[in-house]
């Protein structure tokens, strides 16, 4: 007798056009999993007089699944097409010539709203299957240091449907990851700045983007779950440094006692796409502006004396943004 095993549990995902309208998922992620799990709302109905519960009943029911991986850089634009916004996408020229390479640029309109991608993701084996739609990633946590980058994340999606059928014939791009190597650090005073001030020791940091979205519910009996999402008014963004205590560190105490804005770039870049007469590399690229928002205390770190800081993400006027994202990669399209 066939037994559902673990190691059979192939997950796809597939772009929708329309929020909540479940299309075949044709692309396998190789650098992220999906760990999903059924969630409810339910109340326990005890009449006076009764010891013990009558029924329980349903209420809500969606699907929360925790995200895992590691950043790839032909993959990060399905988490920030989700995550922030769908993505300005160039195609990267020399004069006449296409070079290949693609750069997709992701900004939240800090007074208007966003319009993210959703998924249909699915998940089983020939012997069982379900999916999800409307799946949207609601939080996302880079961790980083000279030893491993990893994602962590939360998606919100509707209720699962059980017992389908998978999408035969499932993708997976080159696998071309964000190495530590890759990476650089840089904190700067003004917006024009970026970039121009790298951190020479910053130890560790992690940026963090929670509760992007929630979801609607409705009395409606035709809809088995929410019917849509809509952008959080609890969101939180923020960005924390782990630093030698040297100048450079210190600086920001400076700037805290003063309200003063700061300027993140964390920036990787990968192999070539192109060799032309401007090379063109794999890149990514996150700029926050932040302002401090909590100081960790001076302690040991591998035996550097050493000082966190943590950035609250603000909405700067002169810059008129808060955050942006690109990733230069050698595709187009989700």
């Amino acid at each position: 007798m066939p037994e559902r095993s673990t190691t059979s549990q192939t997950v796809a995902i597939g772009t929708e056009a329309t929020p909540g309208t479940a299309v075949a998922a044709t692309r396998r992620l190789g650098s992220i999993g999906f760990q999903m799990g059924v969630q409810t709302e339910t109340q326990n109905r005890r009449p006076t007089g009764q010891k013990y519960d009558s029924l329980v009943t349903l209420g809500q029911e969606w699907t929360e699944a925790d995200i895992e991986g590691a950043p790839v850089y032909p993959e990060l634009p399905y988490i920030f097409s989700s995550l922030i916004n769908a993505a300005t996408v160039t195609q990267i020229m020399d004069a006449t010539t296409a070079t290949g390479a693609f750069r997709w640029v992701f900004e939240s309109n800090s007074f208007g709203e966003d319009a993210p991608k959703t998924f249909t993701i699915e998940q089983g084996s020939s012997f069982r299957a379900h999916r999800v739609s409307n799946g949207i990633i609601t939080d996302f946590t880079l961790e980083f240091d000279r030893e491993e980058l990893s994602i962590e994340g939360t998606m919100l999606a509707k209720a699962i449907e059980d017992g389908i059928t998978l999408t035969p014939g499932a993708t997976m791009r080159d696998q071309v990851p964000v190495l530590p190597k890759d990476v650089s650090v840089f904190l700067d005073a003004t917006a024009a700045e970026l970039g121009t001030t790298k951190l020479n020791r910053a130890l560790s940091g992690s940026i963090d983007i929670e509760s992007r979205y929630a979801p609607l519910w409705v009395v409606d009996a035709s809809q088995p779950s929410f019917v849509t999402t809509l952008e959080s008014n609890e969101a939180e963004l923020s960005f924390s440094i782990l630093q030698m205590a040297d100048a450079q560190a210190m600086a920001n105490l400076t700037a805290m006692r003063g309200g003063q804005t700061r300027f993140l770039r964390f920036q990787a870049q990968g192999p070539t796409i192109y060799s032309g007469t401007t090379p063109i590399r794999h890149s990514f690229v996150i700029e926050m502006a932040g302002q401090v928002q909590e100081v960790e205390q001076f302690d040991d770190e591998d035996g550097v004396y050493a000082i966190g800081w943590t950035f609250g993400v603000v909405h700067d006027p002169t810059w008129n943004k808060a955050y942006r994202v690109e990733v230069v990669t050698n595709h187009g399209q989700l």
